[in-house]
């Protein structure tokens, strides 16, 4: 038994008699893809009202989170219907707040709607649900699915705004790769995980992405730290280097020393990972008090710094360490990275099966 959960987005919309594109209730979305009784029981809610998935936050991953907890032994796993803008969010913060998850939650969605004569909607829809009922192992945790391709939510991003290959995982695999018949390539396995279903209750949204860059002045960084954030994602020049522009490293220091500031290092490449100790440059973050992400991507880092500073039962120094920790598969630990298998993965064909 299968529930899905239709949040709005892209895919829900329909094609009118006029030719304008409308949002519509699930009802009439389920009506353009009528093969989804074929394959499994199912059932659905929806959230009220749909919307833009530009208009989903932390609220609403709470929300979602504790709705699959309230029927989680009642499901074999869950397809959620969601808008491709912010869906690499969703899918990160569902992967932490569903602690010890064992079964599938799919998020999908759509560049073009199912209303339309043509469309990426009903391969999508189908294909996702067919996942959540294969059982294969592979799939019990947070994915997200488009274009063949399941992708673990917290490596996926969204890499184009027209292409139905809407969405990659630069440093990881994916989970299956679908053509005439559906692939599993090897991966590497999830961190230990509980027996059972916790879900986490709390995220703290204080938090603040900067993205570094020639040019970069002490006093721009300063109004950035003024603001009442709690933690702060710093996207660097390569694997995790700052310029020595006079300040930045000053009041950066400060921040995380005296006002208790979490602070995490990613790289802005697409490809690779920070690695603080390979420059002089990283080596000033470093010292002062900044986490290495390790290849993260910023929208991981920036749900994960949520997640652990909503956790009140943490001292600063927890927060830290798990924040340079690999919890749920979002980060590739030390010591899986050699120079035998390195950290980028090449696309292979669509179906191994041809």
């Amino acid at each position: 038994m299968i529930h899905m959960i239709y949040t709005g987005g892209t895919i829900g919309m329909v094609q009118r008699g006029d030719g304008a594109l409308e949002p519509a209730g699930i009802d009439d979305m389920l009506k353009y893809a009528p093969e989804l009784s074929l394959m499994a029981e199912w059932d659905y809610c929806q959230l009220d009202p749909p919307r833009d998935s530009v208009d989903l936050g932390p609220e609403d991953w709470l929300l979602l989170a504790r709705h699959i907890e309230k029927i989680y032994d009642r499901y074999d796993g869950f397809v959620i219907l969601h808008g491709t803008d912010t869906m690499v969010y969703t899918a990160a913060a569902l992967s932490f707040l569903l602690e010890g998850l064992r079964k599938p939650v799919i998020l999908t969605g759509a560049q073009l709607p199912i209303g339309a004569i043509r469309n990426d909607a009903r391969n999508n829809l189908i294909t996702a649900m067919e996942l959540a009922v294969s059982g294969h192992p592979q799939v019990a945790e947070v994915g997200v699915y488009f274009n063949d391709r399941l992708l673990r939510g917290n490596r996926a991003v969204k890499t184009s705004i027209f292409a139905f290959d809407a969405f990659d995982s630069p440093n990881f695999p994916p989970l299956a790769r679908v053509g005439v018949s559906i692939h599993y390539p090897a991966i590497p396995p999830l961190p230990p995980r509980p027996d059972r279903l916790i879900v986490h209750q709390a995220l703290t949204p204080q938090v603040a992405l900067i993205k570094l860059f020639p040019g970069l002045t002490y006093r721009l960084l300063a109004s950035h730290l003024d603001a009442p954030i709690q933690g702060l994602v710093i996207e660097t020049f390569g694997s995790g280097n700052i310029p020595a522009t006079p300040g930045l490293i000053d009041i950066l220091e400060r921040a995380i020393h005296e006002r208790g500031l979490l602070a995490v290092a990613i790289t802005q490449q697409l490809q690779g990972r920070v690695h603080l100790g390979a420059y002089a440059a990283g080596r000033r973050l470093q010292k002062a008090g900044v986490v290495s992400g390790g290849d993260m991507t910023p929208y991981t880092a920036l749900v994960k710094l949520m997640f652990l500073l909503g956790r009140d039962d943490l001292s600063l120094e927890e927060r830290r360490q798990l924040l340079a920790r690999n919890l749920r598969g979002e980060l590739t630990p030390p010591s899986e990275i050699t120079p035998e298998s390195p950290l980028t993965f090449s696309p292979g064909p669509r179906d191994p099966a041809t």
